[in-house]
């Protein structure tokens, strides 16, 4: 368990870690999503026009910017898109037609039309379209309950609506969302339509807000089809108005605008050597002092009190067994039998060959014998003759004449060092 407390402890750290990428990348994703608006912001740009993505760590003021986009989402779980920066149901405070009224800022609000398993999946198709019913009770609440809304049964549709005169612009809609021409209020005025149904419309109890009845003419999706990413810098420069520089807010997050700009408090400071004094003021005093009878106490527990550390037992066992040959080897020096102490030498030689290939269990007369049959199988001659050196050392080396003794261990000797003894 004690083992086991340090990988626990790094599993932690690596799920942290992959919870904050996570964290960071969903709005991301989202953006670059059929249903994101990152396209947008790019082409936007390409075209000179500035873009600010909404950031709920940033405060914007009405003074920045010169046309506010609100993506409009269902505020039922499961139903629309989430936001890339949404983190509950409510767009916040204030709905963006009020506040638009409030701060006498332009502002493009564009109605909700898929789901968010559209982003998921990355394919738009009729089973992902939101239920007019649930949109329509979003109108309700932003101020529009006389709005009413259709949506064409034939698929894609291309038209020809006019931004400016004479200037028709080719559009392509899969599944077209418009608002209903018969049923559209009086203090309300199409600004961009199709035969069938408007598009872009702006009514007089909110004369800074245009509602943008599809939103694929804005979104990744839609950007793509005909002329549409045409038809949304012409909506963009006709809502900013002709010589505007203030950038574009495109507005994910629904968090209200300041009414004047922040005002940057940052101060500039200047650090010396005096300011480390800190780091050891109290209570980090007292941090530091722990620490330090911390470490004192485990390096007395380990060096003091359980002594120095023990060599491996297999290390005293070698030593054991050099030390014994070689008292055994002086012994048979001294008795002047060489001949006996030669045959030992091969025997264990064989024997530690012999483990070497077959295992600890091997050092045995059965083991040497399936080393020479092993090294037969690879060089018969030379693996008799060194079995046959071999067996007279080891049977009559103590009768041998000192010259048969080294005529016999030569031939060892050479016959053991001519074979590819090879790996285990």
């Amino acid at each position: 368990m004690r083992n086991s407390a340090p990988l626990l402890f790094l599993g932690l750290l690596l799920a942290l870690a992959a919870l904050a990428v996570f964290a960071l990348s969903r709005g991301s994703d989202y953006d670059r999503s059929p249903l994101g608006n990152k396209g947008l912001e790019l082409w936007l740009q390409a075209k000179g026009i500035p873009v600010l993505r909404s950031d709920s760590h940033i405060a914007r003021a009405r003074s920045e910017i010169s046309l506010r986009i609100v993506p409009l989402s269902i505020r039922q779980n499961g139903v629309a898109a989430p936001q890339a920066d949404e983190k509950t149901n409510d767009l916040g405070p204030e709905n963006p037609a009020e506040e638009a009224s409030h701060y006498a800022l332009p502002t493009l609000i564009i109605m909700p039309k898929w789901r968010g398993n559209v982003s998921i999946d990355g394919v738009a198709s009729e089973s992902g379209l939101i239920d007019l019913t649930d949109i329509r009770s979003e109108l309700d609440r932003i101020g529009y309950s006389d709005l009413g809304l259709n949506r064409s049964e034939n698929g894609f549709e291309e038209a020809h609506p006019y931004l400016k005169p004479d200037q028709p612009i080719r559009i392509a809609l899969y599944h077209a969302q418009t608002f209903d021409l018969a049923s559209l209020p009086s203090n309300c005025k199409e600004l961009a339509g199709t035969l069938t149904g408007a598009l872009l419309v702006r009514c007089e109890n909110y004369p800074r807000v245009y509602l943008l009845s599809d939103p694929d003419l804005l979104n990744n999706h839609g950007l793509a089809l005909a002329d549409n990413a045409s038809f949304a810098v012409s909506l963009v420069t006709l809502l900013r108005k002709a010589g505007e520089t203030r950038p574009v807010y495109l507005d994910t997050s629904g968090q209200p605008l300041d009414s004047k700009k922040p005002v940057d408090e940052g101060r500039t400071y200047e650090r010396s050597a005096s300011d480390l004094k800190r780091f050891f003021a109290y209570p980090l005093s007292v941090i530091w002092g722990t620490l330090i009878l911390v470490a004192a106490i485990c390096f007395w527990r380990g060096a003091y009190r359980f002594g120095p550390p023990l060599r491996e037992a297999s290390a005293n066992i070698e030593m054991s067994k050099t030390a014994a040959i070689e008292a055994t080897a002086r012994l048979l020096r001294l008795s002047g039998n060489d001949g006996r102490m030669t045959g030992q030498f091969v025997l264990h030689l064989l024997a530690d060959k012999a483990q070497l290939f077959f295992g600890p269990g091997a050092g045995n007369e059965a083991g040497i014998e399936r080393l020479f049959q092993r090294l037969a199988r690879r060089d018969q001659a030379t693996a008799k003759a060194l079995h046959s050196s071999a067996q007279a050392l080891i049977d009559r080396g103590h009768v041998m004449t000192r010259a048969d003794l080294h005529r016999n261990l030569e031939i060892f000797r050479k016959s053991l060092g001519s074979i590819d003894l090879g790996s285990r």
